[in-house]
């Protein structure tokens, strides 16, 4: 993505333009080519795939997930202050799209802090209207108190969120049925502390292969079979 000069033209020669310095200073923020250090160094099925001995990046990680949901916010509220009468009511963001990000991150990335309604409270000033909340779920202090358990250790602290995704999706359930695949898959995805753990790994795994394709003896070398001793 590249700068949009067009509108920093725009914005810098026209005073009354002004209002829209924080969408290009948004853009501008995103606008990074190589943003690995802003990902997970694992895939969304929780798996590492290798590309020219470096892992493919995956999903954006937490911290970067909730700093851009509140520089929209911000933009937003900017706007609605500063912006044209037409635009007090803008949505960079619709409610419906706040809904479906927090779901996502509840019940599929299992973040139980439910960090979303807080951050939009404190941007807009105004309660998040929550819906289909769940009564027995953990919270934001149990989040605080695993954190404080794993004693920074962020990799055995994903593990166990994901473990307790599982268990919050199978809550419930007469039949169980393919709670423990689901649980092994969950431990897989902790198989590598680090990003730098999960490379040198897995190259060394690819190389071993390598090796054994290499030695492997040609067609003509393997004896034929016999049909006794």
């Amino acid at each position: 993505m590249e700068k949009d000069r067009s509108m920093e033209a725009m914005i810098k020669n026209d005073e009354e333009k002004q209002w829209m310095t924080p969408l290009l200073e948004l853009r501008n923020e995103m606008d990074k080519p190589d943003d690995r250090d802003r990902r997970d160094f694992r895939r969304m099925n929780g798996s590492v795939q290798l590309f020219h001995g470096r892992s493919i990046p995956g999903p954006y990680v937490k911290e970067w997930r909730e700093r851009w949901l509140r520089r929209l916010l911000e933009a937003q509220q900017s706007i609605r202050t500063n912006g044209p009468e037409d635009f007090r009511e803008a949505n960079l963001i619709t409610p419906e799209e706040l809904h479906e990000i927090r779901r996502i991150w509840l019940y599929e990335k299992h973040e139980f802090d439910d960090s979303l309604p807080q951050i939009y409270e404190e941007v807009v000033g105004a309660p998040f209207c929550k819906r289909d909340d769940d009564e027995n779920s953990l919270g934001a202090d149990d989040w605080a108190l695993l954190k404080d358990i794993c004693n920074g250790d962020q990799a055995l602290f994903d593990l166990q969120v994901a473990l307790l995704g599982v268990e919050r999706e199978y809550r419930g359930m007469s039949r169980r049925a393919g709670v423990f695949d689901a649980l092994e898959d969950k431990l897989r995805t902790g198989l590598y502390g680090s990003e730098e753990e999960a490379v040198k790994i897995l190259s060394e795994r690819q190389q071993r292969l390598s090796l054994d394709v290499i030695d492997l003896p040609e067609q003509s070398e393997i004896p034929e079979p016999t049909d006794g001793p």
